[in-house]
Formats: structure tokens, C-alpha cells, sequence
């Protein structure tokens, strides 16, 4: 099922035409969720030039629950995430390119969605992959597993040129979330810039292949940084034509809402900036909803 959830319009003429459209297609396919929507602020200002944030690592992890290579990703993943305290931000991308890899198990969730296929931006030639910062290193942007430390360790000794600040909490008697991000120039930046936002779930439990349980699966698999929903477009959206001198600032709010499979205590943000000429990744933050 996919399912379009259009919040508000910028102006009376979207209102007018604002729907919620739900139709089928195959059950493997999870509820497509962006989360499209009037800012509660969007803003930009001139501030005081702040001190250089050390860049953050975006490392997207491309896998699927029938893939028996791709627990140990998922296990390189997190050995970098813990080895680089604070650097680096993790999202799990189940797209639906290989539906014998990735298609849910009979009974479980569904994990795969159009939004992963449209963040990874291409298909890989299989899975696992990953992309680190959307680099291309060795002539490709789908990087194998084993190379994910390396092509980290080399963007670690990059900086940012935009330092990045998010929040997000819950608001339990409304069921919606409130997400606010800050971008301040600590240099500038004379290209576009494109801002990409999404909803991640930690803790999700289901089945998943392994090739080194002599089952061949574990029944009860924890999946983490789970892509759950965008807000506004998985290609990105523009955050500003330019960051013409340091100082120079952007601050958006947001509401969004969650779907009823979701649990609250599981759900972050991740925010990450890219540019819109190459499409790298300059810097990335997240936040939980405050539980």
C-alpha cells in the first residue's frame, strides 16, 4: 500500500487541490510517507560567525531482510558508528530493486519503500552496498562493505563549511512531532545547497537471513536507522541558493506525524545537507524525539 500524506500548502490554489490518495500495488512495497508540509518557520538572518562544527560522516547502509551477506554490514556500520563517537550518522535503505532480497517476509513489517530507491538515486549492481557522503571511490558510488572504513577515515579529515543544529520532540497530545534544524555558515559557500530530511525507527523486530546461523535466518533480528518517511523530497530541497559570508543563517520548523506502526520512543530525525552540483554530503546531524 503507499500512502501520500499531504499536510498543508503554501498557498489557497494547492489547498484547493490538497488530497490523500491511498491505492495497492504489491504488499512488499511499504506506505510511501513524505511529510509535505508549510514550515511553522522558515527563515534566514545574518548571525554571529560561529566556530567550525567537525563534519559529520552520512553513511547509507543499502540492505535487505533476505540478503544473508547483509547483517555483517550492518555490523561494519555500527563498529564505525561506535568507533567515531559523534561523526557519524547511520540510515538503513531497504530499496525495492531486489525483491528477492528485500521483499518482507510473510507476517513481518515491511521494510522496502520508492523513498530508499529515491534517496540511493540508482541501482546498485546488489546488495549490501553503501554510500558514504555520496563519494565515488574506485570509479563508484555503491561501495562495497569491506571499503565502508576507509572512505569514512577520508572524510573524516574533511570540514564543513556549514555548521548544522537539530531538535525534535514529541508532542504526545497532539501525536505529532515537532523537528527544528539551523544551518549557519562558518564560511561561505557560493553553490546551491539541498536539504534532505527523514524519519528513522530503531528496535524494529523481524526476521532476517544470515548465512552464519545454521538456520539461515534469526527470527527476532533488531533492525535499526530504518528509513520510515522524508519530509518534503528524498532527491532534496532547497536550503539556499548560496551562504554567501559566514554567519549566514537558515532555521526551519516542522510538524510531522506518524504512522500507527511506529513507536515514538524509537523515532529520530536525520537531517543532511548536500551540494546540489555534486551532490555530496557537507554535514549531517540527527535527533530523537525527546524519550
Amino acid at each position: 500500500m503507499r500512502i501520500f500524506v499531504v499536510m498543508k500548502y503554501r498557498s489557497s490554489l494547492f489547498v484547493l487541490s490538497a488530497v490523500i490518495m491511498t491505492f495497492f500495488s504489491c504488499e512488499e512495497e511499504a506506505p510511501i510517507i513524505r511529510f509535505i508540509e508549510k514550515p511553522l518557520l522558515d527563515t534566514s538572518y545574518m548571525s554571529a560567525v560561529p566556530t567550525p562544527q567537525e563534519k559529520s560522516i552520512w553513511l547509507a547502509d543499502i540492505t535487505g531482510v533476505k540478503c544473508t551477506n547483509c547483517p555483517e554490514a550492518a555490523e561494519i556500520a555500527y563498529k564505525i558508528y561506535k568507533d567515531n563517537p559523534g561523526r557519524i550518522e547511520l540510515i538503513a535503505l531497504y530499496p525495492t530493486y531486489f525483491p528477492t532480497l528485500t521483499s518482507a517476509w510473510s507476517g513481518y513489517d515491511t521494510l522496502t519503500s520508492v523513498l530508499a530507491n529515491e534517496i540511493i538515486g540508482g541501482e546498485p549492481e546488489g546488495i549490501p552496498r553503501g554510500m558514504v557522503d555520496n563519494v565515488v571511490y574506485s570509479g563508484n558510488r555503491f561501495i562495497d562493505r569491506f571499503s565502508w572504513p576507509a572512505v569514512v577515515q577520508q572524510q573524516l579529515k574533511l570540514g564543513t563549511p556549514i555548521n548544522l543544529d537539530v531538535n525534535a520532540s514529541w508532542i504526545s497530545d497532539e501525536n505529532r512531532g515537532r523537528i527544528e534544524y539551523k544551518a549557519t555558515a562558518n564560511s561561505s559557500y557560493t553553490k546551491p545547497i539541498l536539504v534532505i530530511g527523514a524519519i528513522l525507527e530503531d528496535k524494529i523486530i523481524g526476521k532476517q537471513s544470515d548465512r552464519r546461523v545454521s538456520s539461515g535466518y534469526v527470527a527476532d533480528y533488531e533492525f535499526n536507522h530504518v528509513l520510515r518517511g522524508v519530509i518534503g523530497s528524498s532527491t532534496g530541497d532547497t536550503l539556499a541558493p548560496a551562504f554567501p559570508s559566514s554567519g549566514f543563517t537558515v532555521e526551519k520548523h516542522y510538524y510531522v506525524s506518524k504512522s500507527d506502526k511506529w513507536k515514538v520512543e524509537n523515532l529520530s530525525v536525520l537531517i543532511w545537507i548536500l551540494d546540489a552540483e555534486t551532490r555530496e554530503v557537507l554535514h549531517c546531524k540527527s535527533a530523537k524525539f525527546g524519550f
